[in-house]
């Protein structure tokens, strides 16, 4: 299979690879896009409950209205129980409240090797934790993250920052089994240099990058993709020296999925048990009532917002039929003939079936998510292997993103290897710590029984309980060993030396 190649001076086929990849009906990115889309949505707690309600309660009474009735109260209650957000921050916080750490191999420290990762380290700066935490974010949200790099105009820097998903569409080479990214489309709302909305396109190959502007649609003109014009008048296609598209993606696993359609329809069914169970608890406050042989007004003045009574024409006052349930709640009595009677119907909850389905759903939204239930059947001070079977299910979820992560930290460390002019070969190990309650007693006993022969002290020093920044540790730890051997050096004499006298006896 032949791969596709873009002609960046010729503007139709431009127009026409971002037709096909980005607005036709059934492509790739319209489907990403509509499973983000409900993703962020139901992050920002805008579940679909928001929209329907528990019911068609809006549906009904708008039919009521339109046949000029007036119903009776009907509670209409949209209570998004925010699960998708709790899901999501609870494995971003488990994976990445200490970010991924980067080192190189010990056995490599005579070329330079020490030097090289505290460059890179510096070139990566105090913003990876903020940017590795978002990256996670979008790809629970959206199924795939893009993190973008950049050499800055004015000092020449190496920065680097994460991008919206739903503005970048990758375009990949198909010509092999293994996947490569071969063109990559990003859109984008822009104002021009006069101010207008535009829409801001950016086509990047591994050597340069072309620019076009699509301007708003106004008065039924159909707008057109061209190049974006340079003041000399010339188009902007700039080239450029990463040797790479300097996007990177971040998936949430091998399909590009997000986390939403694995729960979905369970959070809609408790979404709609709750806003249900909250219409019920209003509308029990209402009655209605059955009239028979009703007797009493049919019609009634009409009056202004004056509180003067209505006159026709003629005279005579405006009449307008009695909405019988409508005056009963104001008036609080209805008037019947001899013949007549009222009755009285009103709701009843069932709660017992309610908490049932409700204990049924969260019993399986937690299984269907992946996640820690923060409510277990035992809690307190469990032992390390209880622990581990409550995060069983979030730790296969978790390894599966930190799985696609790994690879694409690679390539992000290997564009700053290429920015720094050093050997882009070079592997880095990349430290993974979680974060989650654990038994520090029992840990830090295992660690300690240990023999050096089983685990190194820094493998040790990487999983005690209570350290964060095992390189700063270790460093630490040198650093005292050291000064503990210059003590008790210092206590003996050197050559030529007297040993110093101890208290209590003479010196011979």
């Amino acid at each position: 299979m032949q791969s596709l190649t873009i002609d960046f001076n010729n503007i139709g086929q431009l127009r026409l690879v971002i037709q096909n990849y980005m607005y036709s009906e059934n492509c790739a990115y319209q489907r990403m896009k509509a499973q983000a889309e409900d993703g962020f949505k139901y992050y920002d707690n805008q579940d679909r409950v928001k929209e329907t309600g528990a019911a068609y309660v809006n549906e009904v009474n708008s039919f009521l209205k339109q046949i000029g009735k007036s119903p009776l109260h009907s509670a209409n209650n949209k209570i998004s129980m925010n699960r998708h957000r709790v899901v999501v921050d609870q494995k971003i916080g488990y994976l990445f409240s200490t970010p991924p750490q980067f080192d190189l191999p010990a056995d490599d420290t005579e070329n330079g090797d020490d030097m090289t990762l505290k460059t890179v380290k510096d070139t990566i700066g105090a913003q990876w934790p903020k940017v590795v935490k978002q990256l996670g974010t979008d790809a629970s949200n959206a199924g795939r993250a893009w993190l973008t790099y950049w050499r800055d105009n004015d000092t020449g820097k190496f920065d680097y920052w994460f991008v919206n998903p739903l503005t970048c569409i990758p375009i990949y080479d198909r010509s092999t089994v293994k996947k490569r990214l071969l063109y990559l489309l990003r859109a984008y709302a822009y104002n021009d240099n006069n101010g207008k909305p535009v829409t801001r396109y950016e086509v990047w190959s591994d050597t340069q990058v072309a620019y076009l502007i699509k301007p708003e649609e106004r008065g039924g003109v159909k707008a057109i993709i061209n190049f974006e014009v340079l003041p000399d008048g010339s188009w902007n296609i700039q080239p450029h020296d990463y040797d790479r598209i300097p996007f990177i993606e971040f998936r949430n696993n091998a399909h590009a999925d997000n986390d939403l359609i694995m729960y979905k329809d369970i959070i809609d069914a408790l979404d709609k048990l709750v806003s249900g169970f909250a219409n019920d608890c209003d509308d029990i406050q209402e009655v209605i009532w059955v009239l028979k042989n009703y007797n009493g007004e049919k019609e009634v003045p009409v009056y202004d917002k004056d509180g003067k009574q209505v006159l026709d024409a003629d005279g005579a006052p405006v009449m307008r039929p009695v909405d019988v349930p409508q005056m009963m709640k104001l008036k609080k009595f209805v008037t019947v003939d001899e013949n007549g009677g009222v009755d009285k119907i009103q709701n009843e909850i069932p709660y017992e079936a309610r908490q049932a389905f409700r204990d049924i759903l969260n019993d399986e939204f937690w299984t269907a998510a992946m996640a820690v239930n923060p409510n277990p059947p035992t809690a307190g001070n469990q032992s390390g292997v209880y622990i581990d079977y409550l995060y069983g299910l979030l730790e296969l979820k978790s390894g599966l993103m930190e799985t696609e992560f790994r690879s694409s930290i690679d390539e992000f460390l290997r564009a700053i290897l290429h920015y720094l002019g050093a050997d882009e070969t070079k592997q880095f190990i990349q430290t993974w710590k979680r974060t989650k309650p654990q038994n520090n007693t029992e840990t830090a006993t295992i660690l300690s029984t240990l023999p050096e022969t089983v685990m190194s002290d820094e493998t040790k020093t990487k999983n005690a309980p209570f350290v964060t920044d095992w390189q700063a540790e270790r460093a630490q730890i040198e650093k005292e060993q050291k000064q503990k051997t210059q003590d008790i050096f210092d206590q003996w004499p050197q050559p030529g030396e007297k040993k110093p006298q101890e208290k209590g006896k003479p010196q011979k």
